[in-house]
């Protein structure tokens, strides 16, 4: 594990499988905002072409690349399906960590990509800045989403101003009407913003067109904050996911994820087919920006 701090921020990262970062901690008031979980005991565990994002793999902050559910390879019909929450998450991965930042460089995909991550802090806020290459050859479709686990007990809010229709790509438990696939935020009667306890048994996964959105926070019960602003030109899109006991079933999971992501799509054949992959050219490299910030309660207007 290396980490990187200051007064405000502590950030743990795991070289070993992913450049996962495994807990993001407001050091004025000791939260960590992400789900905690165990790391596997080998790093071959998760390393596999054939290995399942499952309840037990759900915690921590990973990058999905080119995909985030399976879907066939685009580029090869008679190749393995794309991993299961994309190339990134559970193999070793190049991080460089220095005083002021961490460089996590993702080269081992079986598409010529070069994909990279470099954190820094700036007071109370976290700063990622993304850099993605398509090696020599043709156009790459590509769909990236940033999988942040939240920790956020019952009574925490999910703060989307000033809302908008969300994409419903899966639902269970909610009180919304069957095969539905749009909805007003936050839901009305099914109160999509407020955050429950893991009896509940319900999950979501939604997409909001990112571009009118002016504030996306995730507000704990105590007024703190962990405030989002990224690059919409990039990444016009956001992803939420509601699992309150719902997923995977049998299991009793709690988290929420604010994903930032390039297409309102869970896979990348399913964005390529609604024209709404991100396309690389080769030897163009594409860069944008994540920002969260850590916002204290008594910070709060």
């Amino acid at each position: 594990m290396v980490v990187l701090e200051n007064d405000a921020v502590r950030v743990a990262c795991e070289p070993d499988v992913g450049a996962r970062i495994t807990s993001l901690i407001d050091r004025r008031t000791g939260r960590d905002w992400l789900v905690s979980g165990t790391q596997p005991r080998t790093t071959a565990a998760w390393a596999a072409e054939d290995a399942v994002f499952g309840g037990a793999e759900a915690f921590g902050w990973d990058e999905c690349l080119p995909t985030v559910a399976r879907c066939p390879d685009p580029a090869d019909a008679n190749a393995p399906a794309l991993r299961d929450h994309g190339e990134q998450w559970g193999r070793p991965t190049d991080v460089e960590a220095t005083d002021d930042r961490l460089v996590a460089t993702w080269t081992r995909s079986r598409w010529p990509l070069r994909f990279s991550r470099t954190i820094t802090l700036a007071g109370a806020a976290v700063v990622c800045e993304y850099e993605l290459v398509a090696g020599a050859g043709q156009a790459m479709p590509v769909l990236w989403s940033m999988h942040a686990l939240l920790a956020l007990e019952p009574g925490s809010r999910i703060v989307l101003e000033p809302g908008g229709h969300a994409r419903v790509t899966h639902q269970e438990g909610f009180p919304l009407a069957p095969g539905l696939q749009t909805v007003a935020w936050p839901g009305g009667a099914a109160a999509l913003d407020m955050v429950r306890g893991v009896d509940a048994r319900r999950a979501a996964k939604l997409y909001l067109d990112a571009r009118s959105l002016t504030r996306v926070a995730a507000r704990a019960t105590d007024g703190s904050e962990l405030q989002f602003a990224w690059d919409r030109a990039f990444a016009p899109t956001l992803g939420i996911w509601l699992d309150f006991g719902g997923w995977p079933p049998g299991e009793s999971r709690h988290q929420v994820a604010i994903e930032p992501t390039t297409s309102a799509d869970d896979d990348l054949a399913s964005a390529i087919a609604a024209g709404r992959a991100r396309i690389l050219e080769p030897g163009t490299p594409q860069r944008w920006k994540v920002r969260l910030e850590l916002a204290t309660a008594s910070r709060d207007p």
